[in-house]
């Protein structure tokens, strides 16, 4: 775990946290999707005892550990690719976002999920390091769409910086899809601690409630959401209102 100014990332074998903190003295508030927790911290002869359900020490580390490490991840350059490997791209790709669709939607492979983004996470870190981002000028805006949901669904936050960008830049030419742009750019944002632009993250506070997670300026989400040609934000809720049968909140 690393403690820093404005946000707490906490990393261990099976998951990756990174959260905004407030510090109050020795006791410590984080938020993660609309979750609060309080811990209690105590630093004496170099460990740090973090109370919250349970006690737990800590000791002082004389180096950063990869597994700490978020910085963006480097991407190949991008180069011409022949029609016969594009083809064979875009085919592999839509196949993969079937399958991430698939698990997400068929009870009977839900179990299979983490095991399908984690291979699919592999095969697109590798793929990007190799050519550069999939592009919609070099792949086409199908296969640019599906490398768009493996990256959303993967949880590396290294792949995903990288790509935020990327997918920026088809944005800016016209070929790109503005939803996707900001559902990576708000989900990203929130995973680093920070705070979403777009108000496309809605998560669910201690109460059951549906609550738009915190928000980079309230005032200017309209402006926002205008320049990258998105619908207003009230018809947004309201569509999210329909599906789901629930009133969202805005969180503190």
């Amino acid at each position: 775990m690393r403690f820093e100014k404005t946000r707490f990332i906490n990393v261990g074998k099976t998951y990756q946290q990174i959260m905004p903190v407030i510090y109050e003295g020795r006791r410590v508030f984080t938020n993660i999707n609309g979750q609060k927790e309080e811990f209690e911290l105590t630093l004496q002869d170099g460990m740090l005892t973090v109370k919250n359900e349970v006690v737990e020490k800590y000791k002082r580390l004389n180096h950063i550990p990869p597994e700490l490490d978020f910085s963006p991840l480097p991407l190949g350059q991008p180069k011409p690719v022949s029609a016969a490997k594009v083809k064979a791209i875009q085919d592999e790709l839509a196949r993969r976002a079937a399958e991430d669709q698939a698990v997400r939607t068929d009870p009977a492979k839900q179990e299979n999920m983490a095991a399908v983004d984690a291979e699919n996470t592999k095969y697109l870190r590798e793929l990007a390091q190799e050519l550069g981002w999939i592009d919609a000028k070099r792949f086409g805006r199908d296969a640019s769409t599906h490398a768009f949901l493996i990256v959303q669904h993967s949880g590396d936050l290294r792949l995903m910086q990288a790509a935020l960008p990327e997918i920026e830049k088809d944005l800016k030419t016209g070929i790109g899809d503005p939803q996707n742009y900001a559902l990576l750019h708000d989900r990203l944002k929130l995973k680093l601690g920070e705070r979403q632009r777009y108000v496309t993250q809605i998560g669910v506070n201690e109460n059951g409630e549906s609550l738009v997670l915190p928000l980079e300026d309230k005032s200017k989400v309209e402006q926002f959401r205008k320049a990258i040609g998105l619908f207003p934000l009230a018809q947004y809720l309201a569509i999210y209102k329909q599906q789901s049968g629930k009133e969202v909140k805005f969180a503190d």
